[in-house]
């Protein structure tokens, strides 16, 4: 018989104590006191005694057992550490708590598993992903130095040339490097902004002006969508706003098709106004789309890289526009184009 129960080892245990009782009740009353007493009497007893021992026997151990529970339970408060209003009480079902904290504790700390594993992932990506940011540009400034010092530099025509695009690399690399810093600060909160009231649409007539050229070239125009005659009032840091609107209208040139247009609209919503960004690109798939505010997360990695796109451009205006306690999201389809938009706070 196998006693591996509380239940199983008062029964056997109450068994046991009361068989021996009885036993030496009998060997007393026929040897030494010579006295017969009926079966039954000796039944009985067997019976009495087993109810009561095992009464004893199981209160004892529920006791014992409920002990080490309450210092487990303490154990398991204290690892936790909880509030004070979430302390052991002592006359609660310390089996029923225990296992609902083990199994809260559980959940936690797979949670905080699944947290860790999250960003390691994010952290291994990022390093990659820096490490090849930068290599492209480190191998064009050393392979133009190189280039110059076998010979390159007696060649007034070629010196000028090389060195120039050496200069752009290094240019590349230090965008990289404040975009970088730009992001950090953001994250750890070491920016300030200057919160004021501005006008919206004139933020983004002075972005228009700035990537007219920039559009020209690629045979795109950038309009409202529609005539916006009165100033649209917004609580914002017409900097960093500015800067947002400006990579959304650079993303949407780079992506657009051709001979197409890139639209700005304002709609009021209830206390806030939503900006719309929208370009007739080719659209963005689906899957994309929960990444696309990472930093170094692009969509079409050659072609970003070719254009002289840092990868960082959609994590800035993420990082701005809920420094500003608003959120920037995106609609899109393959082949539909995209609208970039997010809210500000009306004046």
């Amino acid at each position: 018989m196998k006693v591996n129960t509380p239940l199983k080892f008062t029964i056997f245990s109450s068994f046991l104590i009361s068989l021996l009782l009885v036993f030496f009740f009998y060997l007393t009353n026929y040897f030494f006191l010579k006295v017969l007493i009926p079966l039954k009497f000796y039944f009985s007893s067997f019976l009495f005694l087993s109810i009561c021992s095992g009464l004893v026997i199981y209160m004892l151990l529920e006791l014992y057992i409920n002990r080490k529970i309450r210092l487990l339970f303490r154990t398991v408060q204290n690892y936790k550490n909880t509030s004070s209003d979430s302390k052991l009480n002592m006359n609660e079902d310390v089996l029923s708590a225990s296992e609902v904290t083990i199994l809260k504790l559980a959940k936690k700390n797979s949670d905080e598993l699944l947290k860790l594993k999250a960003e390691e992932k994010f952290r291994r990506e990022f390093i990659g992903n820096l490490a090849h940011e930068l290599k492209t540009p480190i191998f064009s400034i050393q392979g133009y130095i190189l280039t110059l010092l076998e010979g390159g530099l007696e060649d007034s025509t070629v010196n000028k040339k090389f060195l120039n695009r050496a200069l752009k690399g290094a240019e590349r690399m230090n965008k990289i490097i404040m975009d970088l810093d730009m992001i950090s600060r953001f994250e750890s909160e070491r920016i300030n902004l200057q919160i004021e009231e501005n006008n919206i649409v004139e933020i983004c007539q002075e972005i228009y002006e700035s990537l007219e050229l920039n559009a020209k070239e690629n045979n795109i125009s950038l309009n409202f969508a529609k005539n916006y005659v009165n100033p649209i009032m917004v609580q914002c840091d017409r900097d960093k706003i500015g800067q947002v609107i400006q990579n959304l209208l650079i993303n949407a040139i780079k992506y657009s098709e051709p001979d197409s247009q890139v639209f700005i609209r304002f709609l009021d919503v209830e206390s806030n106004i939503l900006i719309e960004v929208e370009d007739n690109g080719p659209g963005i798939h689906e899957k994309h789309l929960n990444r696309l505010f990472e930093r170094f997360y692009r969509v079409d990695k050659s072609r970003a890289r070719n254009e002289g796109g840092t990868g960082l451009g959609l994590a800035i205006v993420k990082h701005i526009v809920e420094a500003h306690g608003h959120r920037v999201q995106v609609k899109s389809a393959e082949g539909e184009g995209s609208i970039f938009f997010f809210t500000l706070t009306k004046n």
